[in-house]
């Protein structure tokens, strides 16, 4: 999954109304916390390929899913900075990186809808 698919993913949930967001959210709690329940049980990924096979493509994903989860978390936290600390509007912050105008632009969301409550 590329950094842009988990930003279309949050814009797109940003988009769903919030009673159904508040039912996906107690969706995935509930699978986080009880497991999915399956009428069948699927081999693991270890029963197909012995382990040492996948040891460098596991790797690369934990690497991978890192990198995202980091830059997402550095360009969150330039967001708040720079909507919060130094003022600046959305138009200015979505010229300054336009590279990640939806993630901007969803993180400033977010971040609004927070300030409300």
């Amino acid at each position: 999954m590329r950094p842009a698919d988990v930003v279309a993913f949050m814009w797109e949930y940003m988009k769903v109304p919030e009673n159904s967001r508040e039912k996906v959210k107690n969706l995935l709690k509930d699978a986080n916390e009880n497991g999915v329940k399956i009428s069948h049980q699927a081999p693991t990924l270890y029963d197909v390929v012995p382990k040492e096979k996948i040891a460098e493509f596991e790797e690369l994903m934990r690497k991978t899913i890192a990198d995202i989860v980091s830059e997402a978390s550095s360009v969150a936290c330039w967001v708040y900075v720079q909507k919060y600390v130094k003022h600046k509007t959305l138009n200015e912050m979505l010229q300054e990186l336009p590279d990640v105008s939806q993630f901007i632009l969803a993180m400033d969301t977010w971040f609004e809808k927070l300030m409300e409550k």
